[in-house]
């Protein structure tokens, strides 16, 4: 009985310091380990207003952010910018000065304008935010109904819908795509799986259909007629227009993600030394060749001579994507070298 007794005394005891030890943070989202698409990151945090009075997120790079907490809710949110590649960010929560926890976050932003972007890292995986099981922490401050422009209708005042307050960011660019800076969300997120969507569970309901160039011919009914083109381009034959296009805008013309030659040169690095064309032909005794760039189009004097004076990035009609037709690359020359 005496043993039974004290066995009894040492499991409650060792519950005890298990239920005290348990951490005072949950991390809602994003989940550790986590792959990301986007620049920028929602980190959710639910904690106990009377066992922390403090948020800290440090990033790798030293990056700082302080979240006060308050009594009057336990969800707090912060949204970060994340660096290519492998990120640590630290979460620390403290009491009256003093730490309380310390643990670890891992997200791997694997950004759409990469040479390896086929290639992702095995041990991150792509979580979505957008469950319902996640927004139930939001609508104490957050309206997450799906109240957004369709239709005919338009916001006068787009500060009223759903996703600006969390999202407004993505349209401070130079230009803004159409869909975006009126807050159509869902006109393109409308949380359908597309071919390359293999596994639909888990899906968020905000989920863009991938490839996503059955969406953006919605609109762009023009693009439909490069699937006739006897040369394409990789990412439009795969309907990855999101690939080279930020599709909520840029700073770049054309949504681009960067300018026109470090979007082509981000894949095509060994075109990136600028001497690429007719370099080991009749200009190879002249230092740098043909130029790529820093020059003005002479067949567009408004324009900057670039990889696109020659190659229609979509796809054509003339071998290696030149603006021509046939498969003499020569012709092409006749744009600028008229004689």
């Amino acid at each position: 009985m005496q043993l039974r007794l004290l066995v009894l005394f040492l499991l409650f005891a060792v519950a005890g310091q298990a239920s005290e030890s348990l951490p005072p943070v949950e991390l809602v989202a994003p989940q550790n380990h986590s792959l990301s698409h986007e620049e920028l990151a929602t980190i959710v945090i639910e904690v106990p207003a009377s066992e922390v009075d403090t948020i800290m997120i440090v990033l790798d790079d030293n990056r700082s952010y302080r979240v006060p907490v308050g009594a009057e809710k336990e969800t707090y949110c912060k949204t970060i910018k994340l660096l290519p590649g492998e990120n640590t960010i630290t979460l620390n929560t403290h009491l009256k000065g003093e730490k309380i926890q310390e643990s670890e976050l891992k997200l791997f932003y694997h950004p759409e304008m990469f040479e390896g972007i086929d290639e992702e890292p095995g041990e991150y995986t792509q979580h979505y935010f957008h469950l319902e099981q996640n927004e139930k922490k939001c609508v104490a401050c957050h309206d997450m109904t799906s109240n957004v422009p369709t239709g005919d209708k338009v916001f006068e005042d787009v500060t009223q819908t759903t996703c600006y307050g969390c999202h407004k960011s993505l349209v401070q660019h130079k230009n803004s795509h159409a869909p975006a800076i009126n807050w159509r969300c869902i006109d393109c997120h409308n949380g359908v799986a597309g071919e390359y969507d293999t596994d639909s569970k888990d899906l968020s309901k905000y989920k863009v259909p991938d490839p996503v160039s059955k969406t953006c011919e919605s609109c762009h009914e023009s693009a439909k007629m490069w699937d006739h083109n006897r040369y394409g381009h990789g990412p439009v034959n795969d309907g990855r227009c999101e690939r080279c296009h930020d599709p909520h805008g840029s700073d770049h013309e054309f949504f681009l993600r960067q300018s026109i030659w470090d979007t082509c040169t981000t894949c095509h690095a060994e075109k990136a030394e600028g001497a690429h064309v007719l370099a080991s032909y009749i200009f190879g005794r002249n230092s740098g060749a043909h130029p790529t760039k820093g020059k003005s189009d002479p067949a567009r004097p408004e324009r900057e001579f670039t990889c696109s004076s020659c190659h229609n990035p979509h796809g054509s009609n003339g071998i290696y994507m030149l603006r021509t037709k046939g498969s003499m690359p020569f012709n092409v020359c006749q744009r600028c070298h008229k004689k």
